[in-house]
């Protein structure tokens, strides 16, 4: 600043602003003004030109009226001023040859006069003498000057200067500590760059990451997809009813069967499926075993097949050559070592066959096509974004599987990775580690590892223990998938006594799936962002939500709350025992997948040598008051699962073995209530030879059971279901589930196990010693796990019977003609068909004419007008119409025997719907039931349409005909109207329909006419009988033949029921016969129908068959042994149609037009005053 001010004057210094300006500063500046003014004119005096130094006295001068007042400070300034100006003329005035010294003396002489009279006391104060006696100017302005007046000013300058320092340091640091605060935002906006870097640089790879892995997912379904695709193609085309097969049916050839996981809504698993990779060498002694151990384990299924040779080439390509090492659970056929075809299949044909099953376990809203055309034009996609990976492990009653558990918006996935030996804790979940750095090492090799895999059945052979274990992976399905709509429940539970572990259950007959995590926050976290899923995907924002169909996450509070409202309907009868054992050990945690906590039901019966047994007796049945080790006192230890005669062998040594073998506290499992195939030896296992000789076989049956498996389980289930135990189950529910299963209590009861199969026993978690925690765990699975305590109070004891509920059991002679209504339809119309929807009948008549009315029942009466007649006051009724009696404008083919098995009453998304079929443009037809309008007519089948079956739950309709085949239909799931909806044309075209137009399968294997059907989503089958006496199994989700039973002499088969405990029965009209067989295909009983029949229909609960025809009466049937119950007399005429309402009434439509009513019209009954009477069954 000093070098502009020296080279620029005073007035550049200062801006050059006018005096305004200049008076605005001194007033801001106050003090320093001045100051700084004097400063800057003695710097221009001794530093300055001549010129410069002129100018900044000229401005100066100017300035001295605002710079010089009469305050104190001022006087002493004006002084120390003069002075000062005295003392640089002293030393520069000679500068510029004396120049500069007129310069100073001319301002410090305007000084002077400016101040002169402050400076008049020192004028007045000096004689005269004094001024004589100075001749010289400077000594007379000297004098002027008074000593004490510059030491004041003197000294308050040094102040100035030492406050002026001292505040330039106090600026300097307040400088520093900006530019540190500065430093310090600069790093952290610089920190803050480089955080958003990184986090889009993590977010770019993680979303690349999410990418690999969807369309992983994706390449490793599509594989899978093949594969199964390709199997299915193979096993159809060369079954025992395919069109290559060497054996037609009928054969002798022995097929293995294995259970099948489908459960029905009690849990229920009831069916066998064909066991296509059965090891024969199982069925052999051990001796042979050990000569035989490189033999193939199984005769490959297709090799006997007649394929054309060059077909066989192209389909086994199809099956091993394009999924590469992929590894299904189908890929059995490692023997076929011919050369691979070079009849490649073209890529769209591929993509096209892999579409087409793409979801084949699911029901699609559209044609798998289109959904894979719209993956592929950025529409929805199931791989769209990964939601959540964590490995877990996939626990199976055979195996345990590793793997990548991956959740995306529409579906489940499972990547199978490797498998677990021994428990599958905690030690398992370090392992995926040391199989990544091994997998990222052998990418290396992967070409040598394809280029090896091709030399598969050319005789080489690989490593050992390592090649045996890739051995069994390549045989295990290496990804799954389950849909998130599909989703019934969703439960947190335990694995090896940790709650750890999900369990998710499904709705479309999927077996639920168990999956183990490696901490309790992964398990609740999976379980509860599914369960959000799936609400989500059924329930969109906006959408109407049914609170029947929302679930929530099942964890322990939730479960005890099931439990409440579980035990309350068990005491209101509302549930059967078996349904209330099976819901306490879903929520306790119990699982079929899981072998160290299966479910648990108990020993019911006590005798187990007598030759019929006595439900009136007490000493029939067991305690169930204390637990199977406290039955007998006398018990000591001994006996080992390890031995031919320790084995489960016969029912009554296992029971006996339970109350005297201290080490065998075994209750029973479910099965012994529902499946009578497992006490049979199907597939001829070599079990072992008991000490006296005899081979073990089929398991030992009591002697009441009459040598029947079928019996047995009857008669068991039976007991399960009676009084005794119904007033006494509580008991044993308290031990198991309840308050006595811990504490004083358990000790009372003599209710005491092992301490490591109680929960909490042991922390797991918090354990650091892995070695000590997987010897615990080895422990915990060998010994098993006690179920987690549901209920911490007494239970409450059953309620009593309620007879007027379930007549048919009770009392079904109570059953009566209550009401009768004449031409129902038409004076000249029969009724041939009778359906029930809710409180609506419909009613068809032989003409085609359609009829719907009010069912009243004893809730409806006091709103309802009765139209019957006779003077008796029913205690359920037929209403008024509904929709009043119309023809259907369609027409029948000439050849059709129409009848009830054409028709089919459906309710879907709460509307009512009838289904016709045997029109003559070889279509079926969807007819509205509140207008009589036919709003769908779908033609797919090549000749006429002969008999259609709605599911339980009117999802899924079959469809059979005169071309042999059956199809699969599917009702739409939601509105095709959706707002959301992307296809406007789709809509547009699809608007007003109820089904979805395109088959999901089409099933085939029968020689003749569909004449019969019956399709169960519960039970995944679906059922076809045809008029060459054929009865054919196929599976309802993948539409896989399952087996085939026939018409003991032949007959053609009229008409089929099936109930949901499994059983089938077919009647003929040639040979008037019924034929009753299991689920399994075994035969059960036969009976005359003693005439024509027209109508068989089964009664709500599927115990009780209904049958009437020509003779008039109608027939109730016992469904475990086709004997008579009951016989009820009509009015005579020939009934044409019959219908079981939930109440247990029979509605009979006659040859005649008439409608009647068989209902209850005991007193007795209706107060609940009476115990069952057991009716005896009669054959014939």
């Amino acid at each position: 600043m000093a070098a502009v001010v020296v080279t620029g004057g005073i007035g550049t210094a200062l801006s050059a602003k006018t005096n305004k300006i200049t008076d605005k500063a001194m007033m801001l500046r106050g003090e320093r003004f001045p100051r700084i003014i004097f400063h800057l004119v003695i710097m221009y005096l001794c530093k300055a030109g001549l010129e410069n130094a002129s100018k900044c006295v000229q401005q100066f001068i100017t300035m001295l009226p605002n710079l010089i007042s009469e305050e104190d400070q001022c006087k002493n300034s004006l002084h120390f001023i003069i002075w000062s100006l005295l003392r640089v003329r002293s030393h520069y005035g000679e500068l510029d040859d004396g120049a500069r010294f007129h310069v100073i003396s001319h301002l410090i002489l305007e000084t002077v006069i400016y101040g002169k009279s402050m400076l008049a006391t020192s004028i007045l104060g000096k004689d005269d003498s004094a001024e004589a006696n100075s001749n010289k100017e400077s000594g007379f302005i000297l004098n002027l000057v008074q000593k004490d007046r510059v030491l004041a000013a003197a000294s308050d300058e040094v102040k100035y200067m030492k406050d002026a320092k001292a505040d330039r340091l106090r600026q300097l640091q307040d400088l520093n500590s900006k530019l540190d605060e500065r430093l310090i935002e600069d790093i952290e906006q610089l920190q803050s760059l480089e955080d958003d870097i990184q986090f889009a640089k993590t977010a770019a790879i993680s979303g690349d990451d999410n990418r690999k892995a969807a369309f992983k997912l994706a390449f490793d379904e599509d594989q899978q997809i093949v594969a199964d695709k390709w199997i299915h193609i193979f096993r159809a085309l060369s079954d025992e009813r395919g069109p290559w097969s060497a054996s037609p049916f009928p054969n002798n050839l022995v097929t293995y069967w294995k259970h099948d996981k489908t459960e029905d809504k009690w849990r229920r698993r009831m069916k066998l499926k064909r066991n296509y990779k059965f090891d024969e060498r199982i069925c052999q002694p051990l001796s042979t075993k050990s000569t035989n151990e490189n033999t193939a384990p199984s005769v490959d299924p297709f090799v006997s097949a007649k394929i054309p040779e060059k077909m066989k080439r192209f389909l086994l390509k199809g099956v091993r050559g394009i999924t590469g090492d992929v590894g299904s659970e189908s890929c059995e056929d490692n023997n076929d070592t011919s050369e691979p075809s070079q009849n490649k299949p073209s890529e769209n044909q591929v993509s096209s066959d892999a579409a087409n099953s793409a979801d084949s376990s699911d029901y699609p809203t559209s044609s798998v096509q289109n959904r894979k055309e719209q993956s592929s034009t950025g529409g929805d996609n199931d791989y769209a974004e990964v939601l959540s990976s964590v490995h877990c492990v996939l626990v199976t009653p055979k195996r345990k599987l590793a793997g990548q558990f991956t959740i995306t918006r529409n579906a489940l996935h499972f990547s199978f990775e490797f498998l677990v030996e021994g428990t599958g804790g905690s030690s398992v979940f370090n392992k995926f580690q040391d199989n990544k750095e091994s997998d990222a090492k052998s990418e290396l090799g992967s070409v040598e590892k394809l280029k090896g895999n091709s030399d598969v059945g050319r005789g080489n052979e690989a490593g050992s223990g390592d090649a045996l274990m890739k051995s069994q992976s390549s045989k295990i399905k290496h990804h799954r998938r389950w849909k998130i709509t599909r989703i019934r429940a969703v439960y947190w539970t335990r694995y090896l006594l940790q709650y750890t572990a999900t369990e998710i259950f499904f709705d479309d007959a999927n077996a639920p799936i168990f999956l183990n995590f490696s901490s309790q926050n992964d398990a609740k976290n999976v379980g509860s962002l599914l369960v959000s899923l799936r609400n989500d995907a059924l329930f969109p924002k906006g959408s109407t939500k049914d609170k029947n169909s929302v679930i929530s996450f099942v964890d322990r509070k939730v479960a005890l709350e099931m439990a409440e409202s579980a035990r309350e309907s068990w005491r209101k009868r509302e549930i059967s025992n078996f349904e209330y054992l099976m819901i306490l050990n879903t929520l306790s945690g119990r699982s079929y997948n899981d072998l160290t906590q299966y479910p648990i039901f108990p020993w019911i019966l006590a005798d187990y040598s007598s030759e019929k047994l006595d439900f009136n007796k007490s000493s029939t049945f067991r305690d169930l008051s204390k637990p199977v080790g406290a039955l007998d006192a006398k018990r000591f230890k001994g006996g080992k699962f390890d031995h031919a005669d320790r084995l489960f062998q016969s029912i009554e040594s296992t029971y006996r073995n339970c109350l005297s073998n201290t080490s065998d506290v075994k209750e029973l499992t479910p099965e012994f209530f529902y499946m009578p195939e497992f006490l049979e030896n199907l597939n001829s296992y070599h079990f072992g030879v008991k000490q006296d000789g005899e081979p073990l076989g089929h398991v030992g049956l009591p002697p009441w059971a009459k040598g029947s498996p079928e019996e047995f389980i009857h008669i068991n289930r039976e007991a399960l279901e009676s009084e005794y135990v119904s007033s006494n189950l509580h008991h044993w529910i308290d031990l198991i589930f309840g308050y006595k299963q811990r504490g004083k209590p358990a000790v009372e009861a003599a209710n005491i196990f092992y301490y490591l199969t109680y929960e909490g026993a042991v922390d797991l978690e918090n354990m650091d010693d892995m070695l000590q925690k997987s010897a615990i765990e080895d422990q915990i699975a060998n010994f098993g796990q006690t179920p987690i305590q549901i209920f911490r109070k007494k239970h409450p004891r059953r309620g009593p019977p309620i007879p007027i509920a379930h007549p048919l059991y009770f009392a079904p002679q109570s059953i009566t003609v209550t009401s009768v209504v004449p031409s129902a339809i038409s004076s000249s119309s029969s009724v041939l068909f009778i359906g029930l929807l809710d409180s609506n009948i419909v009613l068809m008549g032989e003409e085609l004419i359609l009829s719907v009315k009010l069912w009243l029942t004893t809730q409806l009466q006091s709103g309802g007008n009765f139209t019957f007649s006779g003077s008796l006051e029913p205690f359920f009724g037929i209403g008024s119409d509904v929709i009043s009696p119309r023809k259907v404008a369609t027409s029948l083919a000439e050849n059709v025997e129409f009848g009830r098995q054409c028709l089919a009453a459906v309710q879907i998304h709460g509307d009512n719907y009838l289904i016709l079929c045997g029109n003559w443009e070889n279509s079926f037809q969807i007819i509205s039931l509140s207008d009589g309008r036919i709003v769908q007519s779908i033609r797919q089948h090549k000749d006429v349409v002969s008999c259609v079956a709605v599911s339980s739950d009117g999802s899924v309709i079959a469809t059979g005909s005169y071309d042999t085949t059956i199809m699969i239909w599917h009702a739409f799931r939601g509105r095709s109207n959706d707002k959301r909806s992307k296809n406007a044309s789709n809509d547009l075209s699809t608007k007003d329909h109820v089904i979805i137009e395109n088959p999901s399968h089409i099933l085939c294997g029968h020689d003749d006419i569909i004449t019969c059907l019956f399709v169960s989503k519960e039970l995944d089958i679906v059922i076809s009988g045809s008029k060459d006496g054929t009865c054919i199994f196929h599976t309802l989700r993948e539409g896989t033949y399952v087996r085939s039973i026939r018409h003991p002499s032949g007959a053609g088969l009229s008409k089929l029921v099936a109930s949901q405990h499994g059983r089938i029965v077919f009647y003929s009209d040639s040979d008037l016969s019924l034929h009753m067989y299991s689920i399994n295909g075994k035969h059960i009983a036969s009976s005359e129908s003693n005439g024509r029949l027209n109508c068989m229909e089964l009664s709500c609960c599927g115990e009780f068959m209904v049958c009437a025809g020509d003779h008039g009466q109608i027939v109730l049937r016992s469904m475990d042994s086709l004997g008579v119950v009951w016989r009820y007399d009509g009015s005579g005429k020939t009934i044409t149609s019959l219908a079981v309402t939930p109440e247990e009434c029979f509605l009979a439509g006659t040859k005649d037009g008439s409608l009647i009513v068989f209902s209850i019209e005991n007193p007795l009954l209706r107060k609940g005053g009476i115990q069952r009477n057991k009716v005896k069954s009669s054959v014939g």
